[in-house]
């Protein structure tokens, strides 16, 4: 309790008392190894959540880009088969797909001389420029693949972009047209995720590529900037992080010296990294080091003994704060004990860190679910469903029981995409996906893989029947018209299941299977399921649902 008007439970009340009755030279002897102690714990703990910070930004920069690319791919997907496109088929396409809109800056699809033969910002721009010369057309071509590009500065915006690209091919596998997206650097759709993460605080994440070109920079004048020797005025964290190996060390920032983290992307190279400068997160513990030092200078020799037992009682929270930390990166404690109820200095240092932690969980948490689930249905998708097969593969062998693997696609789909448009589509996917999330057991796994096309993954199944069983209850639950934009729309689905007995296989023999069986139902008609048991290449069952055997 407070007397007199004086703070009893303040680090200066406390550090007074000591200096009064302890000499100079132990004083300040003792503070500065103390704290240099706890400076050094404190600083280990703050570079491993630093590392975590921009891994989680690594991996959802890296979701970003690959769900780019998929868009694009399901843009060219729904060519189709047969002749070339003309230019003003491919500028309708694009054009008719509103959603590019909200992902790229802009779309330009090229020839295989690098003409540019469709533009979706302005259609005047056609044939004003080629870019054979570029990179990425040339990877493009040269790969038959999609490619993500080095930053450059844009012929038709005059802007800093990145190119995501697309071949687009014939039914032979020929190259006809290269289709691109542009990423806008100055407003680059995964900025504000990413800023949020040290909302509050001047540290500050960035991006460049493995050459030193920025390509994501608080100030965004930095964009497309070499990083070298004339860049340590503006950013000298770059400079530090393209040098160091990935992780965590202290370094020069803008802003004085930083704790600087960084990451490899995976999927293009490019270097995220992070600086948070020191004295921003050494503040409390900075400014309790200051007052131990003034405080010293004035305490009197005599006291030594005295002052050396105030120390030790004093200090016992930061003893107490140190061991926390050790306790934490053990893992035999959780964040929780950095919640603590004490007044002073100590007391509001604990509580940042805690506070600092659960913001870091929060993160981590979303960028999970933004990386495991299918943004349109809710289900589980391609990234997750190709982590859970192989584990419940093994977890089949261990327990030597069966398992089953259905591939459904939504007949016609194409049909009610170019009907009805691509929202009604996405309606049809959404109503799906619940019902399959509804006819099936907890114990089993729905995810959508691309376009209508999903998967299940039936654990612990006794036999075929039990599988038939299954398939007939998904064709039941599908029969039910669809409610799309006021209208009842009738729905089947061709289901293709893979049973594995107790003999091994491996998951792409499993798939493999499914396909087969998946290609026998649309082969006799769709509308109905077949079984296939892994191992013995061919269809041994295909039943249609009982509505297209009443017919």
């Amino acid at each position: 309790m407070d007397r007199f008007g004086v703070h009893t439970t303040s680090f200066k009340f406390r550090m007074t008392g000591m200096v009064a009755c302890f000499a100079f030279a132990a004083s300040a002897g003792v503070a500065t190894i103390a704290l240099g102690f706890a400076e050094s714990g404190i600083k280990n703990m703050l570079g491993a959540q630093e590392v975590s910070m921009v891994a989680s930004a690594a991996a959802y920069v890296d979701q970003d880009l690959d769900a780019k690319q998929q868009q694009l791919k399901a843009v060219t997907e729904r060519l189709p088969l047969g002749e070339a496109p003309s230019p003003a088929r491919l500028q309708t396409l694009i054009e008719e797909h509103s959603s590019l809109r909200d992902t790229f800056f802009n779309i330009t699809i090229f020839d295989m001389s690098g003409k540019l033969v469709a533009n979706l910002n302005d259609r005047r721009a056609v044939g004003t420029i080629n870019v054979a010369s570029r990179p990425f057309f040339r990877d493009t071509v040269r790969l038959h693949e999609g490619v993500i590009s080095a930053p450059f500065l844009s012929l038709l915006s005059n802007k800093p972009v990145v190119v995501v690209t697309e071949p687009i091919t014939d039914m032979h596998g020929r190259l006809l047209y290269v289709i691109a997206g542009a990423i806008d650097l100055q407003r680059p759709s995964f900025a504000g995720q990413i800023d949020a993460m040290y909302n509050g605080t001047s540290a500050h994440l960035f991006i460049m590529s493995r050459e030193g070109v920025v390509i994501y920079h608080p100030d965004r004048s930095r964009i497309l900037s070499r990083v070298d020797a004339a860049s340590r005025s503006w950013g000298p964290e770059l400079n530090h992080a393209l040098k160091a190996s990935p992780g965590w060390s202290e370094g020069p920032s803008i802003n004085g010296p930083a704790l600087i983290a960084s990451e490899t992307l995976h999927k293009t190279e490019w270097i995220i990294g992070a600086a948070y400068p020191v004295q921003e997160a050494f503040a409390p513990l900075l400014a309790s080091r200051h007052k131990a030092m003034a405080a010293s200078g004035v305490v009197a020799v005599l006291a030594a003994l005295l002052g050396w037992w105030l120390t030790w009682r004093m200090l016992r929270p930061l003893s107490q704060l140190r061991s926390h930390v050790a306790q934490i990166t053990a893992g035999n404690a959780n964040i929780e004990v950095f919640n603590a109820k004490t007044r002073d200095e100590f007391g509001q240092l604990s509580r940042a860190f805690y506070k600092l932690s659960m913001q870091r969980r929060a993160a981590e948490d979303d960028l999970l679910r933004m990386a495991t689930t299918d943004a349109l249905t809710g289900v589980h998708n391609r990234r997750m469903f190709d982590e859970i097969l192989p584990q419940a593969v093994a977890r089949a062998g261990r327990n030597r029981s069966n398992l089953a693997l259905a591939l459904l696609d939504v007949d016609y789909f194409k049909t009610i995409n170019d009907t009805l448009g691509h929202a009604a589509g996405d309606a049809v996917l959404v109503e799906f996906a619940r019902r399959l999330r509804s006819c099936v057991r907890l114990t089993d796994t729905v995810a959508r893989l691309a376009g209508d096309e999903f998967v299940i993954i039936f654990e612990q199944v006794d036999d075929t029947g039990m599988v038939s069983q299954l398939g007939e209850k998904i064709l039941e639950a599908m029969q039910a018209p669809f409610q799309v934009e006021g209208k009842a729309l009738v729905v089947t689905a061709s289901i293709g299941i893979a049973v594995k007995t107790r003999t091994a296989a491996a998951p792409l023999e499993i798939l493999r299977a499914a396909d087969q069986a998946l290609y026998g139902v649309k082969a006799a008609g769709r509308n109905g399921f077949a079984l296939n048991t892994v191992g013995q290449e061919r269809v041994v069952a295909i039943e249609p649902s009982l509505e297209g055997q009443a017919a």
